[in-house]
């Protein structure tokens, strides 16, 4: 059975994967708000789409990949919404970080249309979305799954069942609670290292043959300064960066759960500071 493709949200991650569907074959639609993705996927061979509703009349998988929760729940339950046009058995894979709360709730509305929710929360970075190379944290029912397979190893290395619907959001948030400290962490240590007298190579070098070594140090060459951007200060109203907004709702989750965070909660207020040691170092 040959599988039509949606994607929504044509942005960093979701241009790239996108992109790799087409050529791996797979009908795709695209949605987004701006018309530029839209026109050179289309040159492509994408089919690009002027609502949610539309993709959803031409897709058995969506990939759903906005920037929040609001942003996603306008796309499946608003007035142009997936939601009055998805065919029975579709698959909405929300591969945005939202929390469990609201991947459960949609999940609920869309079982209502016999359509289906996976919760696959992304990590990797627009590296390993050009390469296909994601890490995926995958949560839903274990037959779902097994169809939205063909179109998630197109674009994902690594996928790890988590669970049930609202798991890989756990999973996700927690992985960012530990991303984001580590981005942290390097900053202050590199700038400590340079008010020191020691070159930032050779202090990188120390961490990558040391316990220190991390993903996060590997990758720092190619997604330091996007990462340092997250961490600047946003304009007033401006939506938070995804680092800090990731932040914002490991602290929800841990409120509801009852679990303490000393440590994220001081992060966050740094991040949301502006202030991070290190930010505006160019050897950072």
């Amino acid at each position: 059975m040959t599988i039509s493709v949606g994607v929504i949200g044509i942005g960093a991650l979701g241009e790239p994967i996108a992109g790799l569907l087409l050529k791996a074959g797979f009908a795709t639609s695209v949605c987004d708000v701006r018309r530029e993705p839209l026109e050179r996927l289309g040159r492509l061979g994408a089919r690009p789409c002027a609502s949610p509703a539309e993709v959803a009349r031409h897709s058995d998988v969506i990939v759903s990949l906005v920037l929040d929760e609001a942003q996603t729940v306008d796309v499946v339950l608003g007035k142009s919404g997936l939601l009055g046009e998805l065919r029975p058995g579709a698959i909405v894979a929300i591969g945005s970080t939202l929390g469990p709360e609201p991947v459960r709730r949609i999940a609920q509305a869309l079982a209502a249309r016999r359509a289906h929710v996976l919760d696959i929360p992304i990590s990797g970075g627009i590296v390993a979305a050009r390469e296909g190379a994601l890490s995926v944290m995958a949560g839903g029912d274990d037959a779902v799954l097994e169809r939205a397979l063909p179109v998630l190893k197109v674009f994902a290395r690594d996928i790890t069942r988590t669970g049930a619907v609202g798991s890989g959001q756990t999973a996700k948030l927690a992985h960012q609670l530990v991303f984001s400290v580590n981005v942290m962490a390097l900053l202050e240590g590199l700038a400590l290292g340079a008010a020191g007298g020691l070159e930032p190579a050779v202090l990188k070098e120390v961490l990558r043959k040391g316990l220190a070594n991390s993903a996060v140090l590997g990758a720092w060459p190619d997604l330091g300064p996007r990462w340092k951007g997250m961490l600047a200060p946003s304009a007033p109203g401006a939506p938070l960066p995804n680092m800090r907004k990731d932040l914002h709702l490991v602290l929800q989750m841990a409120e509801a759960l009852g679990v303490p965070l000393h440590i994220a909660s001081q992060a966050s207020r740094t991040a949301d500071s502006g202030q991070a040691t290190g930010l505006y170092s160019p050897d950072a």
